[in-house]
């Protein structure tokens, strides 16, 4: 098992994902609009199963451009659970369309447990790539999303969601 002492990078993770949400907590009212949260599913083709994750979504910019977007994913897979945990920022392209465009990226943990393998748990940092479209109105806007994680095991990751 990887601890946080025998590995600097996990360590260095972690850190930078505390200051990264304590500073997304001191946006003050005026500069963020409203949390969005919302669900997702999808695939891990790697893995050849699916998952179910949950998301917030915030703007972090005055012109709402800029987003942050932590979440988390969860895939049972044969020989054991895959959990990860992200805080990914994108930027959303101008648009007229009712749909917008975005790509961004983030830092992300990766959790294998492989206990039911004999295998053991690892933990691996690495970091997403995105690119997504989906409504940017209503009361429930789905959406579309394309992630790659680069990591010891990288993977590509297509999802679909709904935010609130």
């Amino acid at each position: 098992m990887t601890t946080m002492r025998k590995n600097p990078v996990l360590r260095s993770l972690l850190v930078a994902s505390a200051v990264l949400f304590t500073s997304a907590l001191a946006i003050s009212p005026g500069q963020a609009r409203t949390t969005d949260f919302g669900v997702r599913g999808g695939f891990y083709p790697d893995e050849d199963r699916p998952f179910l994750g949950a998301e917030a979504l915030f703007d972090v910019s005055e012109k709402g451009r800029w987003f942050g977007n932590p979440n988390v994913e969860h895939v049972l897979v044969n020989s054991g659970d895959l959990t990860t945990v992200s805080f990914d920022f994108h930027y959303d392209f101008p648009s007229g369309s009712p749909y917008g465009f975005w790509a961004g990226a983030g830092p992300t943990l990766i959790h294998q447990d492989r206990e039911r393998a004999g295998n053991g748990n690892t933990n691996d940092a690495g970091v997403n790539l995105v690119l997504g479209v989906g409504a940017k109105k209503g009361d429930a806007r789905p959406y579309g999303q394309f992630k790659v994680v680069i990591a010891d095991e990288s993977q590509a990751v297509v999802g679909m969601g709904v935010r609130f």
